[in-house]
């Protein structure tokens, strides 16, 4: 007969039934949860190259340097990396800190001197950097180097050995005004400030400075020399005048080659000469894309001749931009298979 109590062992075994399938559906439900892509946690492979801008020094020609950045830009290509010396240095820590060519164009047309340039009385030089270091703090905002959108290094020179010194964290306006300082002219910073070295202009060892952009892992290095359509001019080596001393700009741009005689103890101007122009040559011919403005006519002391600077920095890029996008594709390719292969 049937009886409550003869049945209960079957509603405990239907119990269990439906407990054991709930848990088997909920087990399929997780598994899968489990293999839909959840899209916060991959990661993208980037295949883009590493693209460095090397900016050279050479005083006022530097305006020149505006005019590359505005036909890169024009032409879509953003370097990841800026190394500069002098004013190199200069431009390329605003650029680098966000400025556009359009920016930095107007900065350009219309910083006076006087913002710029602060005279002193010392047997050190005469001018004593604090403006220019102010300078490009304030427009920076005051980041640090590390804090920059685009990676930046400033080549400078410990000023007792010559051993080249590279910025590229901490202050940026005492980084540039150590790439700046122009031995006899400006007075060398110490670095950190008060206590640590003094450190002068980084066109004493590496005026167009490839090499340092290579050793900070630059795949694809764009530089540019201001200075070489004025290797064998005849005003390269003349004594600053009493006109160009009126000029920031004139200041860095003046005599060069005597500033590096005097840096290395070289009493032969034209072997110092010699040796400072293979130097640099060696180093500004391993890049990949050299760029080379025709600026040994145009004076800057002016905002109309800073303008024809520009242009003529612009002019001499143009050509070049097919050559710059083939070699990213190439290095882009390139990068893009050994991600894959070593995905394998």
């Amino acid at each position: 007969m049937f009886s409550p109590a003869n049945h209960y062992p079957y509603r405990h075994l239907s119990r269990l039934l439906r407990f054991s399938m709930l848990s088997i559906l909920g087990l399929f439900i997780s598994a899968c949860q489990s293999l839909t892509p959840v899209a916060e946690t991959v990661t993208p492979i980037n295949n883009q190259p590493k693209v460095a801008l090397v900016l050279g020094g050479g005083g006022a020609k530097g305006f020149a340097h505006i005019g590359v950045i505005k036909a890169l830009e024009e032409n879509g290509i953003t370097p990841t990396l800026v190394v500069g010396t002098s004013v190199g240095s200069l431009v390329g820590s605003l650029y680098a800190s966000g400025y556009n060519a359009k920016q930095l164009e107007r900065l350009a047309l219309n910083t006076s001197d006087s913002e710029l340039t602060d005279f002193t009385l010392s047997n050190q030089g005469f001018i004593e950097g604090i403006k220019l270091k102010s300078f490009i703090n304030t427009k920076v905002s005051g980041r640090a180097i590390e804090d920059f959108p685009i990676s930046f290094a400033a080549v400078a020179a410990e000023k007792h050995t010559l051993k080249k010194a590279v910025f590229s964290s901490g202050d940026a306006g005492l980084a540039v005004q150590a790439s700046c300082s122009v031995p006899n002219i400006f007075i060398a910073p110490r670095i950190p400030e008060q206590v640590g070295k003094k450190y002068i202009d980084g066109g004493v060892v590496s005026l167009v400075p490839v090499d340092t952009a290579r050793d900070l892992g630059a795949d694809i290095i764009i530089a540019v020399d201001v200075t070489a359509a004025n290797v064998n001019s005849s005003t390269n080596n003349k004594v600053p005048t009493i006109n160009s001393l009126t000029s920031f700009w004139g200041f860095l741009e003046s005599n060069m080659v005597a500033n590096f005689s005097n840096a290395t103890n070289v009493s032969d101007t034209g072997k110092a000469s010699s040796i400072r122009s293979a130097s640099m040559r060696r180093e500004r011919d391993s890049a990949d894309i050299i760029i080379i403005p025709n600026v040994s006519h145009i004076s800057s002391l002016d905002t109309s001749q800073r303008r024809a600077l520009m242009t003529a920095g612009t002019q001499a890029t143009m050509p070049q931009i097919a050559a710059i996008k083939q070699l990213i594709k190439e290095q882009s390719l390139k990068e893009k298979a050994q991600s894959k292969y070593a995905t394998l």
